[in-house]
């Protein structure tokens, strides 16, 4: 091991004296290189003592920006230690942190041999106990401001009306409940845990996880702004007024209908379920996809921000007051009220015209909107001879379909 003083001078260190302080207004990595520091030392950056042999903080040591103990020797941290940035113990051989530590960055505890967190911890970022075996409790005012990690750890409980910031993630751990009232910021992941029951009032700001988790009924007022993935998952039904801010994917699951007032701003998947019926009213932002499922008849006032996907369906008719925002996929000889041609030069281009959107719509590849926005398209795009050739079909197709409705 090489002297403090040595490595600055190696390093090129620039440090000098001040109030019995020695400052550095640099990050420092000492990585592997040291095994005592000097008594107040003043770091105006980072520094970096990962797998030194340091056992203990130098008294009055200051880091405004982030301390790195990972897999080093440090036993002990100093009451009252403040880190301007992050703290990260990962694989340390520390056992107990002090009473009052205060990170305004990132915690990182992974691995570590820690058994208890102090009351009054504060950690500003993220706090990850991911693999950290002994910690089975969580302090009752603990304040998550950034993610928790409690992945493959040994938590078992989580204080009551606790909140995190981002995203907690609880994949693997021995968690088995949530506490009532429990609010996720961003995302909640409870992937292969014991957890089988959502608690009343979750609000989660991002998505949820629920693959290979024992979870089989979502709670009432559930509240998800991202996405919820229920694919292939044990749910037998969805609770009312339930709240999607993102997708949600239910194929192949064995729900049967779903609630009349449910709310959902990005897609929904649907394909290869027993749904057989869609509530009237329902409002889709994104893409809706009804593909491989028994549903017959689209309900009133449905409106889809984007794509509606009805192939393979017993969809035989569009209703009158259908929104569409992007286009309809949909199987060409079985949907009753449209009119199609096909271009004799080309047979892969299909152009169909339907009453969609309080308007004769015309889709036909890589466009969907009016007849008028139609015929404007053609002629940026194609010369004047093929322009002719589509403007005619789409004509057509409209003027049948208007005999046809009448």
């Amino acid at each position: 091991m090489e002297n403090f003083w040595e490595l600055l001078d190696k390093k090129k260190i620039n440090y000098y004296f001040e109030n019995n302080k020695i400052i550095i207004n640099s990050n420092l990595n000492l990585k592997k290189k040291i095994k005592v520091l000097p008594d107040n030392l003043f770091i105006n950056g980072d520094l970096n003592l990962s797998e030194t042999k340091i056992q203990k903080i130098p008294e009055n040591l200051v880091v405004t920006g982030s301390l790195n103990l990972s897999f080093s020797d440090i036993q002990v941290l100093p009451d009252n230690f403040l880190i301007g940035g992050d703290l990260d113990l990962a694989g340390s051989k520390i056992k107990i942190l002090p009473k009052n530590l205060s990170v305004k960055g990132n915690l990182n505890l992974t691995g570590t041999l820690i058994n208890e967190l102090p009351e009054n911890l504060y950690v500003g970022g993220d706090l990850s106990l991911t693999s950290a075996y002994y910690i089975q409790t969580l302090p009752k005012d603990l304040s998550i401001n950034g993610n928790l990690d409690l992945a493959y750890s040994a938590v078992k409980v989580l204080p009551d009306n606790f909140s995190v910031g981002n995203n907690l993630d609880l994949t693997y751990s021995e968690l088995e409940v949530l506490p009532d009232n429990l609010s996720v910021g961003g995302d909640l992941n409870l992937a292969n845990t014991k957890i089988n029951t959502l608690p009343r009032n979750l609000l989660i700001g991002g998505n949820l996880n629920l693959i290979n988790s024992e979870i089989n009924k979502l709670s009432e007022n559930l509240s998800i702004g991202g996405d919820l993935d229920l694919s292939n998952s044990d749910i037998q039904a969805l609770p009312e007024n339930l709240s999607i801010g993102g997708d949600l994917d239910l194929r192949y699951t064995n729900i049967r209908e779903l609630p009349k007032k449910i709310c959902i701003n990005g897609s929904l998947n649907l394909r290869g379920t027993d749904i057989r019926s869609l509530p009237d009213n329902l409002s889709i932002g994104k893409n809706l996809s009804l593909a491989k499922t028994q549903i017959q008849l689209l309900p009133e006032n449905l409106f889809v921000g984007k794509y509606l996907n009805i192939e393979s369906t017993q969809v035989t008719l569009l209703p009158q007051n259908l929104s569409v925002g992007s286009g309809i996929y949909l199987d060409i000889d079985k949907i009753q009220n449209i009119v199609y041609r096909e271009n004799s030069k080309d047979n892969s281009k299909i152009i169909f015209a339907c009453w969609v959107n309080r308007m004769f719509s015309i889709q036909t590849v890589g466009f969907f909107g009016s007849l008028e926005s139609f015929e404007k398209m053609v002629d940026e795009k194609y010369s004047d001879e093929i322009a002719v050739i589509y403007k005619k079909l789409a004509k057509e197709c409209v003027d049948e379909l208007a005999k046809k409705l009448n």
